[in-house]
């Protein structure tokens, strides 16, 4: 069995920023980045959404979700309010200019998936889903460490800079 599923994941991942990025300029939609795609898509299902549920909806960590929405913020996407249910609470909601970015972002998402699922039958397509999902799902621990390297009873000799003459 070949074991280079991470460097295939590497290269779908950078392919699929790439092609990501292009449709996005392509769109005007400057300033965003790939990585936003996950708080929008969130955005658009949900109205609005506290900085735990954007994260949990992305699978990312909440210091990285908070700069995501920091940026889209700043270009005018999102913006944040107290939430009505819990006063420590802050909701994320789309702004105006944010949902307007709804119909480029849903046919970006389509084209997206179509380039994603090209050469794949439907039925391949949900086996590799399914098993990237089994992947997801596994605990997540410390990968085996490297044999390490018992140092030698000998000294390496330095270089003759370094050595000191009596």
């Amino acid at each position: 069995m070949k074991r280079n599923l991470g460097h295939l994941l590497s290269l779908l991942h950078e392919r699929s920023a790439k092609w990501l990025s292009g449709e996005m300029a392509g769109a005007g939609l400057g300033g965003l980045a790939p990585s936003h795609g996950d708080v929008l898509a969130c955005l658009f299902q949900r109205g609005g959404a506290t900085m735990h549920e954007l994260a949990a909806f992305a699978r990312r960590t909440k210091p990285t979700t908070t700069i995501l929405v920091d940026k889209l913020e700043a270009l005018g996407y999102v913006s944040r309010g107290p939430s009505p249910a819990d006063a420590r609470s802050t909701i994320v909601s789309l702004t105006p200019a944010g949902e307007a970015l709804r119909p480029a972002f849903d046919d970006i998402s389509r084209r997206y998936c179509d380039f994603l699922y090209s050469g794949l039958s439907p039925r391949e397509a949900a086996t590799l889903e399914r098993l990237l999902e089994k992947s997801l799902a596994a605990p997540t621990g410390t990968p085996p460490r490297r044999p390490t390297v018992k140092p030698s009873n000998h000294q390496t000799p330095k270089p003759p800079e370094q050595r000191r003459i009596p």
